[in-house]
């Protein structure tokens, strides 16, 4: 009779042990994961700027530059919900990785039409630019009275491309994508507890994460992961140049 009830002690126990234990193991690996996929990010914006200041700024080759270095921790969906990383392990991996569907489109067709690798121009904007007194329709970068800052420092910005990389990071491992995601997220906590002001919290949530909160109810998990870099043009820039946004919307920790 002893043996039975210590026998039924240990599965009550191993009941109540064993999720938390599985979920361990799980939440370690995400984060392992998490944390290559940040440091990638951040050599992404490198390579994105580096390509922008010798493409004239353009964001769509930023974005394959940026995809390029991404790509060993892009997934896709599968069949049943889950998500695959399709390794890289040559060349010929690498390219029908970054040429097949979504990802060769830089487009997720499941998640609200979200980039996989999205750049956002934080630096010069348009009002900089037009503002200089400049003839031509192009901008020099390597006029030395503007690179070098001779009319002041805000004015030697205009020839530095400064970029801001978001890696839109679908999370792959089963249960701990939804309760990272819910971490991460933090719903429930007060606004101000995340550096934010309470009249701020409709704009941010409607405006700046709509979109993954629309996949997380499909129970699609995404995490955007940011990283900046700037860098001095080494091609000019346009006046015109539609890429070139009206304020700076690259989305900082320290904003207020």
């Amino acid at each position: 009779m002893r043996r039975g009830n210590e026998s039924g002690q240990a599965a009550v126990e191993t009941a109540i042990v064993l999720p938390l234990f599985v979920f361990m193991l799980l939440g370690i690996l995400q984060l392992g994961l998490m944390h290559q996929a940040r440091l990638l990010t951040k050599y992404a914006a490198y390579k994105a700027v580096r390509a922008g200041s010798i493409h004239n700024a353009d964001i769509p080759t930023m974005e394959k530059a940026a995809l390029a270095v991404l790509l060993p921790m892009v997934s896709t969906a599968a069949s049943g919900g889950a998500e695959i990383i399709k390794p890289i392990t040559s060349a010929g991996d690498f390219k029908s990785k970054f040429e097949s569907g979504d990802i060769g489109r830089n487009q997720m067709g499941d998640a609200s039409g979200l980039k996989f690798a999205e750049v956002t121009i934080c630096n010069p904007l348009k009002g900089d630019l037009n503002s200089g007194s400049h003839g031509n329709k192009e901008m020099d970068f390597d006029d030395p009275k503007v690179a070098s800052g001779d009319q002041g420092w805000a004015d030697s910005l205009r020839t530095k491309l400064s970029v801001q990389v978001t890696f839109n990071y679908r999370l792959p491992i089963p249960f701990a994508d939804v309760v990272i995601y819910n971490i991460a997220r933090g719903r429930d906590l007060p606004y101000v507890l995340r550096l934010g002001k309470d009249s701020e919290r409709d704009e941010f949530i409607v405006k700046k994460m709509s979109r993954y909160d629309a996949a997380a109810n499909n129970k699609l998990y995404i995490l955007p992961i940011r990283a900046t870099y700037i860098m001095r043009m080494h091609s000019n820039l346009y006046l015109t140049q539609k890429e070139l946004p009206e304020e700076n919307e690259c989305i900082f920790t320290f904003e207020p």
